[in-house]
């Protein structure tokens, strides 16, 4: 069986990609790549930042270990999930799961995040990082779905509804710029 379909899942850590990927694998029968967990197996990474609390990736590295997933087994479907999935060259589709910053940082202080890491996040979120960058690589096949106010299993159907043809979202629709200047 040759692959069929590559799925980035991206967003501003918080967003819900580590709850909803499993979710979307199971509906697809698709293989998971979960980077965060790839990076530490694999030790993909050239040190820690010290200010700023987390480590520094070699994308070089990253980039070759999840080629090596997808051409070692034989997949229909792969879906490669975490807020640096973006920068991998290949997909059909890349969804950014976006959430509105104050529940957001609900969600990490919750984590027990540092204050300084969290406004990071918040600011990104406000401005569209993630969705920034991975339309910069992937153009018209990337779709942002807005997680605040629904469930996992609606941010699956939203994203199969997406992969279908059923429903659109490009960038562009949502906008939690205002967060900026409260």
């Amino acid at each position: 069986m040759d692959l069929e379909m590559i799925i980035l899942l991206t967003g501003t850590p918080g967003t819900g990609k580590t709850t909803v990927s499993p979710l979307l694998a199971e509906e697809f029968n698709c293989t998971l790549i979960d980077i965060n967990q790839l990076v530490d197996e694999k030790k993909l990474y050239t040190g820690l930042d010290s200010q700023k609390g987390y480590k520094v990736v070699d994308m070089v590295a990253l980039e070759g270990e999840i080629q090596k997933i997808i051409d070692k087994k034989d997949h229909q479907c792969v879906i490669i999930e975490g807020h640096l999935s973006h920068y991998f060259p290949r997909a059909n589709f890349v969804v950014v799961l976006r959430t509105e910053p104050s529940v957001l940082e609900e969600r990490l202080i919750k984590r027990d995040w540092k204050s300084s890491k969290i406004h990071e996040n918040l600011e990104a979120e406000a401005l569209d990082i993630c969705t920034w960058e991975a339309h910069q690589t992937h153009g018209s096949k990337v779709h942002e779905v807005d997680t605040t106010n629904i469930t996992p299993e609606e941010s699956v159907n939203t994203i199969l509804e997406i992969i279908r043809g059923e429903k659109s979202r490009p960038p562009g629709n949502i906008d939690f710029s205002g967060f900026l200047t409260r």
